[in-house]
């Protein structure tokens, strides 16, 4: 029994952690999948849309704490409780979500390891069985005497979180999980042995929130979307030769004209059953239905619209330089930023760098924005989903060549025309 407690301390404990950092890591992404789920709840209050940044940190900060006092042991009486409500709540949603199909990814892992709701709770049931099991023994849970198993904790914990960096190319879950249990165990081999579990436990609360600012801040850390530095948006939006195409099946309907019964059937049943030859029953339709999906590509929705209509995307993606000031929302854009990309698209255009903007606001709202900062740029259309996708500012600033995204920033850190190579 105490080698399955070990086991699930080191799940769950690690799991936390990655999840949260994850999420972490695009602040800004976790706040647009909340704000899916409160829209979809009926809770569009516009007090909570001021708050879902923060919201969105402090849920992911709050997660990487827990798992971090699982693993030393700190608090555990407290810390079982909420991570019993925590999972209990993420069960309910993630079913619900599945069933009544809210949303069509659970955001669980960020865009990194993107999850269905039925994924999401199959996952979630897993965990709660190993956190109940957990809270059961919360009395048991306490920072270790034995500086031994510290070290056991760390160095699995270290192996697992090798596997899922390499999985994501991205290194932050190792160096973050190694260094906060480095802590504990150093203390653990020096005189303030009883310092370890707390001061780890703190210290991965203010490395979370450093974590957190920085990636409002600025960008993520690591960018998982298809609209990453070195990839190419048209060859996103296209299948390889090999892909699995999408699977359709003909479900023919019949109803009965004795009884009134209503039957569906596919073409092999059809078939089989020779239900035309029976004179009772009468064909109402036959309906083309969407088996399995197949392969998607990972971007579907990209666009570039004249307002007059005119399909610009072609055009613009073969241009050798171009730059795309991105701000899906005018209205919420810091305007602080217009000045200096009116000064960054004249030195642009000096070097046959090409300047555009994409929004999915209103002509009029291009228009004053345009008059009233002097922009040299035209401003284009599209879809406001796909531009919070593209870029985490408001505005933001892509470069592309051929393309191929080539940089990104954000309005933070506006570049200089020369750093565009």
């Amino acid at each position: 029994m105490r080698t399955i407690l070990h086991l699930a301390r080191l799940i769950v404990g690690n799991l936390f952690i990655f999840s949260g950092l994850v999420k972490l890591n695009d602040p800004l992404g976790f706040s647009y999948k909340l704000e899916e789920y409160f829209i979809e709840f009926g809770m569009d209050w516009g007090w909570l849309h001021e708050i879902l940044v923060p919201l969105a940190a402090a849920l992911c900060i709050f997660e990487i704490v827990l798992g971090i006092a699982v693993l030393v042991g700190y608090k555990f009486k407290n810390a079982s409780w909420l991570l019993l409500l925590m999972i209990i709540f993420f069960t309910i949603l993630t079913f619900a979500s599945a069933v009544f199909e809210i949303v069509r990814s659970c955001g669980c892992f960020g865009d990194a390891i993107p999850l269905t709701p039925w994924e999401s709770f199959y996952k979630d049931l897993i965990l709660l069985v190993l956190i109940l099991l957990l809270f059961f023994k919360r009395n048991e849970i306490i920072p270790f005497p034995d500086r031994n198993f510290d070290t056991i904790y760390f160095v699995i914990s270290a192996i697992a979180m090798v596997f899922l960096s390499i999985q994501l190319e991205w290194w932050m879950p190792f160096y973050f999980t190694v260094g906060v249990l480095a802590i504990n165990l150093i203390l653990k081999f020096s005189r303030a042995n009883k310092l370890g579990a707390p001061i780890s436990t703190i210290s991965s609360a203010l490395l979370s929130l450093i974590i957190g600012i920085w990636a409002v801040e600025h960008l993520p850390f690591k960018d998982f979307r298809p609209y990453a530095v070195g990839k190419n948006i048209p060859e996103q939006m296209t299948l390889p030769p090999n892909a699995k195409p999408p699977v359709y099946e003909n479900i023919l309907t019949y109803k009965n004209t004795e009884t009134g019964e209503v039957v569906e059937m596919n073409m092999q049943e059809y078939t089989a059953s020779k239900i035309w030859e029976d004179k009772d029953w009468e064909w109402v339709s036959t309906d083309n239905t969407l088996i399995d999906e197949g392969d998607v590509a990972p971007i579907t929705d990209f666009s570039i619209v004249a307002h007059g209509g005119g399909e610009m995307t072609d055009i613009f993606m073969s241009q050798e330089r171009l730059v795309l000031i991105v701000a899906y929302d005018l209205s919420a854009a810091d305007n602080s930023a217009w000045d200096k990309i009116r000064e960054f698209a004249i030195k642009g255009s000096e070097q046959d760098v090409i300047t555009i903007g994409l929004s999915a606001a209103s002509r009029e709202e291009k228009d004053k924005l345009i008059a009233e900062y002097n922009l040299p740029l035209e401003f284009y259309v599209t879809d406001g989903i796909v531009l919070k996708t593209i870029v985490r500012s408001n505005p933001g600033i892509v470069y592309l060549e051929r393309g191929t995204v080539k940089g990104k920033w954000h309005l933070n850190d506006m570049p200089d025309v020369n750093q565009l190579r």
